[in-house]
């Protein structure tokens, strides 16, 4: 056969539709990690011509499971890089899509529920277009092992108060503070199509939740100079296949026990990804929004 060019995006398997789904440990690693293995492995014996995942900011100084899961596939998924012509790529927020800040509060509209946000997290936001050029770029450009991200000033970074503000000025709705989540849900209860539109705004103090988004860390090589718009780490971990069958064996040994619990496989992960700095205070984001 012919050989091909594979993209892949691991967390889209059908038990991970986005990020707003509450989605079990299990999950999230089965499909960033043992799904990546076992893909690879496969492709080991039908090479494409090229394999690119799509990777995410979380994986840069990984805060949460989800961010080391990732950061984990990037390993795994590096260790094939010798073998495979393989790149990634990290981007932030992709705007209106499934399960993104704007995609849920048009969903709440819609069903006459409040707005709920934190106040003080801020993220960068790209175009569903600019996320496509960026994936294709990483495959038509990268080097085996390199993985892309979009050269975003700090001063591009909006806070979710200031979005949803320009949000639903440009939808010509005004917005009504609200001073708790109960007064939100009352007013929200005897919303009429006049009404100023209840929103709740809180300090973030959630488990996991980086409080600015980062694509690198200080320790990773970075070509900033050979794209306008995009940069590169040039160095990322390659780790030999033992060490990755050592660590998911070693996960896969934890999730089988019948009372494992979230800390039992944040130390084994933390084993794995020195970087892994676990923030937890037993609230979740997706939950309080």
């Amino acid at each position: 056969h012919k050989p091909f060019h594979i993209v892949a995006n691991f967390a889209a398997h059908k038990h991970v539709r986005s990020e707003k789904d509450q989605f079990s440990i299990e999950a999230m690693i089965d499909n960033n990690v043992m799904r990546a293995k076992e893909f690879l492995d496969l492709l080991l014996q039908n090479k494409p011509e090229h394999f690119f995942c799509v990777s995410t900011d979380k994986a840069a100084n990984p805060v949460n499971v989800m961010g080391a899961s990732k950061k984990l596939m990037e390993e795994v998924i590096m260790a094939y890089s010798k073998e495979l012509h393989i790149t990634t790529a990290r981007f932030a927020n992709v705007a209106f899509s499934n399960g993104s800040l704007l995609d849920g509060y048009i969903q709440r509209i819609f069903k006459s529920q409040p707005i709920s946000c934190p106040s003080d997290v801020k993220r960068f936001f790209v175009s569903p277009e600019e996320s496509g050029q960026i994936c294709m770029l990483a495959c038509l450009l990268g080097v085996s092992g390199d993985i892309y991200f979009p050269k975003l000033d700090p001063e591009e970074m909006v806070n979710f108060k200031d979005i949803t503000l320009d949000f639903f000025k440009a939808m010509g709705k005004e917005l009504h503070e609200c001073s708790s989540e109960d007064e939100a849900k009352q007013k929200a209860s005897q919303l009429s199509d006049t009404d100023p539109y209840p929103a709740y705004f809180f300090p973030s103090n959630t488990s996991g939740e980086k409080l600015y988004e980062e694509f690198y860390t200080d320790l990773d090589a970075l070509d900033m100079q050979s794209h306008e718009s995009l940069g590169v780490i040039k160095n990322a971990k390659r780790i030999s296949l033992r060490e990755v069958e050592a660590c998911l064996a070693e996960i896969k040994s934890e999730l089988s026990k019948e009372n494992y619990s979230k800390e039992d496989i944040v130390l084994v992960m933390k084993k794995y990804l020195p970087d892994f700095q676990h923030i937890e205070t037993g609230k979740s984001l997706d939950s309080k929004m």
